[in-house]
């Protein structure tokens, strides 16, 4: 596989994973205030929605290593700790938090037996090791994702306001807003959505319209 090839798989995962985990996010069911509650995994587009923003993770994942290494040069040492950080958060608190969410929480409120062990808090279920992981990761996430925006409001050759739009979504995140229908998706999943796409598109761009040099080995 060359470079450029990389690249464009890259720039193509990341512009799925927004678009992916954004459909999902906005069709993610939340009834009576809350996202993962017994009703709201027997509601509608669940877990349809859950598997949206799973598939859009997946993707993300695949396509971030390639994003970091296109604009390396311009993020220094702290976009290289950010993205470290912001990946090792998804693997942490995402990825486990969607697996749970889209295969063992629909399956447990389905079952009379044993929907009394779904959480009533927001947390599926309330396993302190679960529970634990989530908040680790969750920060490692946050963290990762501050450091991300700060990087890019630095880079010259991207857009300042993705940047500003990044760490703004992180600053939300912690922010306790009331879970609406299609709001909380917005909320949780555009600005680093935004961001990703936006890297993607660029990546995209000036590949075509500047292929990496043949003399440059190829990735193997």
């Amino acid at each position: 596989m060359t470079t450029t090839t990389l690249y464009r798989l890259s720039a193509a995962a990341l512009v799925s994973s927004f678009l992916l985990s954004l459909a999902g996010g906005v069709l993610h069911p939340v009834v009576d205030g809350h996202s993962h509650s017994v009703d709201a995994f027997l509601a509608p587009r669940s877990p349809e929605a859950q598997y949206l923003i799973y598939a859009g993770a997946v993707l993300l994942m695949l396509g971030l290593p390639g994003g970091y290494l296109f604009f390396r040069a311009s993020l220094g040492r702290t976009g290289f700790v950010g993205f470290t950080l912001y990946m090792v958060g998804n693997a942490l608190s995402a990825m486990s938090h969607l697996v749970v969410e889209a295969f063992v929480g629909p399956t447990l409120a389905g079952d009379p037996d044993a929907r009394h062990l779904v959480s009533d808090q927001d947390e599926i279920f309330e396993a302190t090791s679960f529970v634990t992981l989530q908040a680790v990761g969750g920060l490692v996430f946050l963290a990762g994702l501050l450091l991300v925006g700060i990087a890019l409001v630095r880079a010259a050759d991207v857009p300042t306001w993705v940047g500003v739009l990044v760490v703004a979504g992180a600053l939300a995140l912690v922010v306790p807003f009331p879970e609406r229908p299609g709001l909380t998706g917005l909320l949780v999943e555009l600005p680093r959505g935004t961001m990703a796409a936006t890297l993607g598109v660029l990546m995209w761009r000036r590949v075509v319209r500047e292929p990496v040099r043949e003399r440059e080995p190829a990735l193997t």
